[in-house]
């Protein structure tokens, strides 16, 4: 490879600056010596990856996805005005439109989970993720379900598909759990943590749901709940209602490094969304030594052996808190060392964006 190929780029990363998906992608390329606006409608008072000049914010839209629309003209303006070496969208549906309308080329497309799996399913937000599918001169997505979703909505065009994790920092989060974790339950108070969005498409209902029947059982049970959205007011009304209130815990929106201790304390992690590309929270427990409990979609079987390295479930309060009592009989020793095993093989962060970085390279030589 040439010295110029190796020179650094010029990147517009077009993504919510409020992710901190985004932000770890930004944090990592400007890292790596490379040259990165972050064009963003909403959240910047989020970042700190980059310099206030580096970021521009277009203002958050209004009338849900039909707001991305008035953020072409301005989305164009300045990617124009950049004129980088890449565009790169995350997520084929409001990013995706405004890294297309912006009309710079080549655009790279990162896609995320629903911008594939669900949201295509509306009819006029369709066209729009085929059109950028078919404009993008790279495609990454996190797993195979996601690669085939992507080739179904495009065809007939048959987009340049890359899968890879995004990935953890495997080992940060090794020695994280080294410091915090006994490698044993104590056997009396089993710690359950959550760490997904509060939004319909997780079922963290059916979780709260599921600790009556735990205490019903006898079992001695804790459920820290982290993450915010339209259905905590909700979620906090069904646990009083159902009389568990005292051990179920809200927390919120919390920094990464507070989630991340609440894992590595936890005998186990449930997530029981029911669509998913790869989920960031699951591989964090899995790196951190929680024993996972999980939807039995096909993006968590990519990961999760059934009763050896964590337990897979149907969405149903009753089918969560057996699968729960199931995880409880595993050896969380040697769950904790293969889910280490896996993360570091298949989904280690720096391995994961150093291929996506030779990638873009890739990119701008063709």
């Amino acid at each position: 490879m040439s010295s110029r190929e190796r020179d650094p780029l010029r990147l517009a990363i077009l993504g919510y600056a409020g992710s901190l998906h985004v932000r770890r992608w930004v944090d990592f390329l400007t890292q790596r010596g490379h040259d990165v606006h972050l064009v963003t409608c909403g959240g910047s008072e989020s970042v700190t990856e980059l310099d206030a000049e580096r970021v521009h914010d277009l203002g958050t839209p209004r009338g849900g996805k039909l707001g991305y629309v008035a953020k072409v003209v301005p989305a164009r303006a300045i990617v124009r005005r950049l004129r980088p070496d890449v565009v790169h969208v995350h997520t084929a549906t409001s990013y995706g439109l405004l890294g297309l309308a912006g009309g710079a080329r080549p655009l790279v497309l990162t896609a995320h989970g629903s911008d594939l799996l669900r949201t295509p399913r509306n009819p006029f937000i369709r066209p729009v993720v085929r059109r950028v599918l078919r404009a993008a001169a790279l495609v990454t997505v996190p797993s195979e379900p996601m690669r085939k979703a992507a080739l179904a909505l495009a065809a007939p065009a048959k987009p340049r598909l890359e899968v890879f994790q995004y990935g953890v920092e495997s080992e940060r989060l090794a020695r994280l759990a080294a410091r915090w974790r006994n490698g044993e339950s104590t056997g009396a108070e089993v710690r359950i943590v959550s760490a997904r969005p509060l939004e319909p498409l997780y079922h963290v209902d059916a979780l709260v749901s599921a600790v009556p029947h735990l205490r019903a059982s006898g079992s001695s049970v804790r459920l820290d709940v982290y993450g915010q959205g339209s259905r905590r007011d909700l979620l906090q009304r069904r646990a009083r209602d159902e009389g568990v209130a005292d051990i179920v815990s809200f927390h919120g929106n919390r920094p990464p490094e507070e989630v991340e201790e609440a894992l590595a304390r936890a005998d186990i992690y449930v997530s029981v969304s029911e669509s998913d590309g790869v989920s960031i929270a699951l591989l964090e427990a899995m790196a951190l030594g929680a024993v996972p409990v999980v939807s039995a979609i096909e993006a968590n079987r990519l990961w999760i052996d059934d009763g050896v390295n964590g337990v897979l479930v149907t969405v149903d309060p009753v089918a969560i808190a057996d699968g729960i009592e199931r995880a409880r009989t595993l050896d969380p020793g040697a769950v904790a060392r293969r889910n280490a095993e896996l993360v570091r093989a298949r989904a280690d962060r720096f391995t994961a964006l150093l291929r996506f970085e030779s990638l873009l390279y890739e990119v701008v030589g063709s």
